[in-house]
């Protein structure tokens, strides 16, 4: 009988680190429904449908899962907006603010645990919230920045400090879907319904370049 080559520990193979990313996406629920504070290895093994010991093995600890979980999605978002760069280019400044404001949009609908973890975790100053800030969301945020930059010394848009428009800017944005349920319960809306998603693409658009353009 031929003996199986043992495979060198420590390198997952292509199924499993499909597995380690499927993983990652159920984690990334249970922080944003739980919050940090409320999720355990256990609880994250449970809802993975895998052994505590996987866990430990592949992650070492809930905070490097947190970390992983955060990476594996910013890392996607930052990627969709790089890509979406070299074909705005042409445009002007303000087009392509308004392209990537609407990128955000999609993006959020399609990622809103993302959301709801920057919500929770920015709201205070933590180890966390700083490696957050510096690894994912300065990157993420740097695309529109560059623009916005350029815009505000050719005069295109008000000179508005960046904290404050990247406050209003990317919080109406990403609010509407970060607070889902308020938005069914008191409005009666599906945040995540194909024609809402568009509806509050436009209008974001709309409402923030009506006060933001130079007239």
């Amino acid at each position: 009988m031929t003996e199986k080559k043992k495979r060198s520990p420590g390198r997952p193979t292509e199924k499993q680190s499909a597995n380690l990313d499927g993983i990652l996406r159920v984690a990334m629920k249970c922080f944003a429904k739980n919050g940090y504070g409320g999720v355990s290895l256990s609880s994250l093994a449970k809802e993975a449908g895998v052994a505590d010991s996987l866990l430990h093995y592949h992650f070492k600890s809930k905070e490097n899962i947190w970390k992983r979980a955060l990476e594996l999605v910013g890392g996607e978002v930052f990627k969709e907006l790089k890509n979406l760069v070299p074909l705005i280019k042409e445009l002007d400044g303000v087009q392509k603010l308004k392209i990537l404001n609407r990128q955000i949009v999609y993006i959020s609908a399609r990622n809103p645990e993302f959301q709801q973890i920057i919500v929770q975790e920015v709201f205070s100053k933590s180890e966390r919230s700083k490696w957050l800030v510096e690894n994912l969301l300065i990157p993420i945020y740097s695309f529109h920045d560059s623009v916005r930059r350029e815009e505000q010394e050719k005069g295109t848009i008000k000179d508005i400090p960046p904290a404050n428009l990247v406050s209003f800017m990317f919080g109406a944005i990403t609010t509407f879907f970060a607070r889902t349920y308020q938005m069914e319960t008191q409005f009666g809306v599906d945040s995540y319904d194909e024609k809402e998603v568009e509806q509050h693409a436009d209008l974001i658009n709309d409402l923030i370049f009506n006060g933001l353009l130079v007239r």
